[in-house]
This record gives C-alpha cells, sequence and structure tokens, in this order.
C-alpha cells in the first residue's frame, strides 16, 4: 500500500485475523527507494551474496577442508 501523508500521524485498517498479533510497519519514502536502487550498496551487495555463496561454502568438502583450524 502506498499512501501520502498529510501529517506525521498515519492510521491504517488491519485485516481482522491480524488483532492481537505483533505486527511490523515499515515506512520509507519512494525517493529513499529510488536512491537506493540506483546507488552501489556493498551492504546489499554482501546480502545478495549471502545465497550464493552458501551453496558453494556450505558443503561436506568444504567442512571437511576447515575442520583443522
Amino acid at each position: 500500500m502506498v499512501i501520502k501523508a498529510n501529517g506525521q500521524i498515519i492510521s491504517i485498517r488491519l485485516p481482522k485475523e491480524y488483532v492481537g498479533k505483533q505486527v511490523e510497519i515499515i515506512a520509507f519514502t519512494i525517493e529513499e527507494t529510488i536512491s537506493c536502487e540506483t546507488k552501489p550498496d556493498q551492504i546489499l551487495t554482501q546480502f545478495a551474496s549471502e545465497k550464493v555463496l552458501a551453496r558453494d561454502w556450505l558443503t561436506a568438502q568444504e567442512d571437511a577442508a576447515w575442520q583443522d583450524l
């Protein structure tokens, strides 16, 4: 959902099944997402690489190679 805030207080309506549960609300501006996508970010690169590296590193061969350390 995208909304335009007219003040500092924003009210949202949640589905009934959310009542009584912890809900995480994340707020950021559209401009922030655009600037984040256009600038290289080492932290985002690190997270994007994590799954690829895990495929190579989380193997029995790797465990055996590093067992003496």
